[in-house]
């Protein structure tokens, strides 16, 4: 298992001990083995991702990536990719590791079909704000976005009403287990 955290943010300290431990937790409990990137950013650089990526030009909380998703592999998005200035360094590490063990021999595939890759990438000036505006733990917003993210990763979804009630749930489950109550969660 690989978790690499980046922190590109001077708004709020990030505990990394804390956010890899968080992580590791959820990817036992789920029977998952990773290698992930996940990266904290203010809203100026989340809301150019979001709109070099998913063409959204809105400031967001959080996005994930998984590496599988076959829109990064398309010629434009490389592209866009090498043109940002954030530093996902994990993301070209796996990338190279899955191109050099794809082709003839698939026992030499490097990623088992149980480990989740991808990067999670967390606007911190939004948690502090809405933390803020609503007066709860700044901490703890950042741990739901991180949560949020890493569930997508796993293949958790919220786009249609039953698969997003059941990922918010798990999302309350894990947040009342590491001792953040009072955060709330999407019905």
């Amino acid at each position: 298992m690989k978790v690499e955290i980046v922190n590109q943010q001077k708004l709020y300290p990030i505990d990394r001990k804390k956010i890899r431990r968080i992580i590791n937790t959820i990817l036992k409990d789920e029977k998952k083995d990773a290698e992930l990137s996940v990266v904290f950013l203010d809203n100026k650089r989340i809301k150019e991702i979001n709109k070099i990526f998913l063409h959204h030009d809105d400031v967001t909380d959080v996005l994930s990536f998984a590496y599988s998703e076959p829109f990064l592999k398309d010629a434009g998005v490389q592209q866009r990719r090498r043109e940002t200035t954030l530093r996902l360094p994990l993301s070209e590490e796996v990338e190279k590791r899955n191109m050099m063990c794809s082709g003839r021999d698939e026992e030499r595939k490097f990623l088992s079909a149980e480990t989740v890759t991808g990067e999670i990438i967390v606007s911190v000036e939004m948690a502090v704000q809405i933390a803020k505006k609503q007066g709860y733990s700044i901490e703890g917003e950042i741990i739901l976005y991180v949560i949020h993210g890493l569930l997508h990763l796993i293949g958790y979804d919220d786009k249609r009403k039953r698969e997003a009630k059941k990922m918010h749930q798990r999302e309350k489950e894990l947040l009342l287990y590491f001792g953040y109550t009072t955060i709330p969660v999407p019905n």
